[in-house]
């Protein structure tokens, strides 16, 4: 009957027709909660609407789009939804009187992506509709944004950031007298006041939450507040107060009416509840209570060993905070219920459902789009990979706690390297068009850090660099439609087999040592090419505690030198604790650490200090045994050096000269050939860029500035500062290794389970397999001294690892006895590849073989003399 509605309409260009249909549509919609017809019918209005000779209604379109969305948001089909949402917007924005609709899509956008977890986009939307509610001067929807906004920001664990904006949330609320918005902000401030453990006031904001929210009619809201009411009873252990919640979280949730919202609080409730009995040790009411929360998913497992297949979770995936809780709670339940009775059923299934929850997690890193907010579901899932690698030791699993090991590592500095390798499969134009896309990205971000928020101006920029990266999201996701080897590389995901790093270590002649930090256990998988040893280390947060104060003494000369013999026996003891056990033979070692990275070489085997790791080991750090091993597609270098010594700097840059910058970089020059130098008022900003990634090695003597805020490291040209996030403007480089010989160059922001997002990180991210960087702030002629030997063996042909550990060695050799802190020769690292650089070396034995020319020549004339000698007249 459609059909023919439809084909009827197009034969006789009916456009009143499409009316219609559209009505129909919302009906089914509304009424019957049909959400498949109400797609059909749209879908032939918007056709019927559109084939009419009479001229097609743009206000049709526009409301078309609309509630295809709603449709596609309720069956959870976001990446549909948000296509028809967009598609109301654009349509809307070129309207005056149509804004009312552009409004409520952006609602709908930032609601979609707070539900799946992409809690950064859920902010940038909010922003967006806040300006566009003040310029409709629509209060009402600029407090429903500011709300979002605010709970956006705490997700994100942006909690400073989140409480001036809840507040403001609040007293906008207050002025329109909207129960709801009022509900919505005092549960946002009892969510921030209980993190910030001020549990009375967070109380009191539950309430005052709970009591206007009873005033309308939202049951799907009452419900998830009182859900938020028992996490907070749970998390007192309060588990009296919190099952009345969780009960009274069930009641309202059972009276929704639409099916599927109804089935996802309902499975939210269960899943609270079980998580609450699971922390009183009832782990046979947990159980039950986490079969029935997936069972309301209808994810029909019949018992608490059994898990859904993947595709059925998939439905849900975009739900990211349920369904990775959910199947992380129960990972966790079988693990317990393995140790309290051996009963190996229960680590099997735990490994299992370990598995399948690690194929939702990276479903949802794929589908989630700002990188704030992947970096927070890495930072929420890192617990999950700690209960993953404690079951495959218990299973005596190597392989199977590799894999989980890599899966926990850096894996979104392997998506960029992927994306890198992806261009590859795309014509020239469209790489071109994606380098501007980045690099008006990249203007906007510095011009909007450069603006305090007050600023006139900081608003408009904001708002231009929000469209901007929405523009490049709609190009992209545009190339993954056309260029079909394009997103298969940029997706691809696989993990290297312990196996295939095993033949990789035997070619090398090197050893592999992942480390991993749960909260009370460390794991270590010492890797050989012929062996694996799996070790489970107690005192997680002692040998923490080690690390710190190990860091921190190496990084200050003079609290060294004070307290050397409390470093040494620290030394000693993080050896004996985290190394010595490995038995791993003399030689090259790679280590991949969980977080933070300190020099292993600054380790003692004694406790007199005469005998550091230095002296027989060199060692490698990488991001996950997976880059390391990754093949760069590297472009042909059109030379083997390129050094930048801007020595001193513009005056607006506040930083003290350089003094011995320029000759320390004229002798690392000295062993190559084909050099490219830029000092003094050279060494810009603009020649960097120009000309850096044309080389294989980059050397850099200059400062740099990092912390572990979230300031974003910058490194220091002559004339101006090369921020982190400029880095990926560096276009396919030819380079093989970046020299960084400046302060705290692999210093920055710790993100979990990625590690640093430091300057050797950027470098990585655009595609140097190999960056030599700093860990403190480097003493001056030590690190251009280290530097210059590490370039001389460089030259020679040795591997980067054993290279800088020859530099370092003959630094320590012939440097006075202040010079053997560990503050002066173990603050420069290598990170990433070890191969040898392919360079053209200097020929410095040119005077040697004039010598020897000269000699045969000299001799040749005497012999001639003596042979032949001349008569005379």
């Amino acid at each position: 009957m459609l059909e023919k509605a439809a084909s009827r309409s197009l034969k006789d260009k009916d456009s009143v027709y499409a009316w219609i249909l559209l009505k129909i549509g919302k009906y089914e919609y509304i009424v019957n909660h049909d959400y498949d017809s109400t797609i059909k019918f749209t879908k032939a209005a918007l056709q019927v609407n559109n084939a009419s000779n009479t001229g097609s209604s743009i206000y049709l379109n526009i409301n078309a789009f609309f509630n295809l969305g709603s449709a596609f948001e309720t069956l959870l089909s976001y990446p549909q939804a948000l296509k028809n949402y967009d598609s109301s917007i654009n349509l809307a924005s070129k309207f005056i009187d149509t804004n009312t609709f552009a409004l409520d899509a952006r609602t709908a956008k930032a609601n979609i992506y707070f539900s799946s977890g992409d809690y950064q986009k859920a902010v940038e939307e909010s922003i967006k509709g806040a300006h566009l509610a003040e310029i409709e001067n629509n209060t009402s929807a600029k407090t429903n944004f500011l709300n979002m906004q605010a709970q956006a920001l705490f997700f994100q664990n942006n909690i400073e950031a989140s409480l001036p904006i809840a507040y403001a949330a609040l007293n906008a609320s207050k002025k329109i007298n909207d129960a709801f918005e009022l509900a919505t902000a005092y549960k946002t401030l009892a969510l921030i006041y209980n993190n910030k453990k001020v549990f009375d006031s967070a109380k009191y904001y539950y309430n005052e939450a709970i009591n206007y929210r009873l005033k309308t009619t939202s049951y799907s809201n009452i419900g998830a507040d009182y859900n938020e009411f028992g996490n907070f009873y749970n998390g007192l252990s309060d588990y009296k107060n919190a099952a009345k919640c969780y009960e009274r979280f069930l009641y309202y949730a059972g009276k929704i009416t639409d099916p599927v919202d109804r089935s996802v609080k309902l499975s939210f409730a269960y899943l609270n509840y079980g998580e609450s009995h699971f922390k009183q040790n009832k782990l046979t009411e947990a159980g039950n209570l986490y079969l029935k929360a997936m069972n309301t998913l209808k994810f029909n497992v019949s018992g608490i060993l059994q898990n859904p297949p993947i595709n059925k979770i998939s439905v849900f995936g975009n739900r990211a905070e349920l369904i990775i809780t959910l199947m992380k709670n129960k990972t966790e339940l079988l693990l317990e219920e393995y140790h309290r009775n051996n009963n190996t059923a229960y680590l099997k299934a735990c490994i299992q459902t370990a598995l399948v929850t690690d194929s939702v997690i990276t479903q949802i890193r794929h589908e989630h789009i700002s990188e704030q907010s992947k970096i927070y579901w890495r930072d929420k899932t890192n617990q999950f990979y700690a209960i993953a690698i404690e079951a495959c030791y218990l299973d005596k699993n190597p392989s199977l706690a590799f894999y989980f090991f890599e899966k926990s590592r850096a894996v979104l500095l392997g998506d960029k390297l992927n994306e890198l390798n992806a261009t590859a499969y795309l014509p020239e134009a469209e790489t071109k068009r994606e380098e501007s896309y980045q690099f008006k990205i990249v203007e906007l971000e510095q011009k909007l850090a450069a603006l305090d928020e007050k600023d006139k101006e900081f608003q408009n920029v904001q708002l231009q660099l929000l469209n901007a990266k929405d523009n490049f999201e709609h190009y992209i996701k545009s190339l993954e439609q056309k260029y079909p080897l394009y997103y298969q590389y940029k997706y691809a995901d696989e993990v290297p087999k312990l196996e295939t790093l095993q033949t990789f270590l035997s070619k090398s002649k090197q050893c592999f040592v992942h480390y991993f930090f749960s909260d009370s256990v460390l794991y270590a998988l010492a890797i050989k090419a012929d062996n694996v040893n799996f070790l489970r280390i107690p005192a997680a947060k002692n040998i923490k505690k080690q690390i710190a104060t190990f860091s921190e003494l190496c990084a200050d000369k003079n609290r060294l030198n004070s307290n050397y013999n409390h470093f040494i026996n620290l030394s000693n003891s993080l050896f004996a604790s985290i190394f010595q056990p490995l038995n791993l033979p003399h030689g090259r070692i790679i280590i991949c650490t969980d977080n933070s990275l300190i020099p292993f070489e600054a380790l003692c085997s004694d406790n007199n200090g005469k005998s550091f790791l230095i002296n027989n080991y060199s060692f490698d750090y990488v991001y996950s045994a997976g880059l390391l091993m990754q093949q760069f597609k590297n472009s042909a270098a059109k030379g083997s050096f390129i050094g930048f010594a801007p020595v001193s700097f513009s005056n607006d840059l506040h930083v003290p000269a350089l003094q011995y910058a320029d000759a320390a970089m004229q002798e690392c020059a000295g062993f190559y050939k084909n050099v490219l130098l830029f000092t003094y008022k050279n060494a810009t900003r603009n020649n960097f860029f120009t000309n850096a990634s044309n080389y294989s090695i980059i050397n850099i003597f200059s400062h740099a500035s990092a912390d572990t805020s979230s300031n974003e490291p910058v490194l220091l040209m002559w004339d101006s500062v090369i921020h982190l996030s400029e880095l990926q403007l560096l276009n396919n480089p030819a380079t093989q290794l970046v020299l960084l010989s400046a302060c705290e160059t692999n210093v920055g922001k710790n993100a979990t389970g990625e590690g640093v997002y430091s300057l050797a990180r950027g470098f990585a991210a655009a595609g140097i397999p190999a960056i030599a960087a700093t860990l403190w702030k480097a003493d001056e002629q030590s690190i251009y001294k280290i530097s210059k030997k590490f370039n001389q063996y460089l030259s020679e042909g040795m591997n980067k690892d054993e290279a800088l550990q020859k530099a370092k060695l003959y630094f320590i050799k012939n440097s006075g006895k202040e010079k053997l802190l560990p503050y002066y020769w173990a603050n420069m690292v290598l990170i990433g590849n070890t191969d040898a650089v392919n360079v053209d070396a200097a020929n410095h034995n040119y005077i040697w073989w004039i010598a020897v020319a000269g000699i045969a020549v000299a001799f040749l004339l005497f012999y001639i003399r003596k042979r032949f000698p001349q008569k005379k007249g």
